[in-house]
């Protein structure tokens, strides 16, 4: 699966393991920048290996568009975006 900015995913690897983020960015050079909207705000993003995250198959679509056009989100938004993906993946 492609990682897109919006997509869910969960991190499988390091100390936030266990964690769930939105992909905010992905690098050409195959890294992918996740945030979370409390810990890790758009202003200071993870960047994390895409082989130590777990995609979830579900995407924000309002926030991940918004920041492919180069738009900003607030963080209430991402935070508010993370909680309905994850309880749709958890049901």
């Amino acid at each position: 699966m492609e990682l897109r900015p919006g997509h869910l995913v969960r991190s499988r690897q390091g100390r936030d393991a266990g964690a769930h983020y939105l992909v905010y960015r992905v690098d050409a050079g195959g890294s992918v920048w996740v945030v979370d909207g409390r810990k890790r705000p758009q202003a200071r993003p993870k960047r994390k290996n895409p082989k130590h995250l777990e995609p979830a198959g579900l995407r924000a679509d309002a926030v991940g568009d918004r920041w492919e056009r180069g738009e900003t989100v607030d963080e209430e938004q991402v935070r508010a975006a993370l909680a309905q993906l994850v309880a749709a993946w958890a049901a």
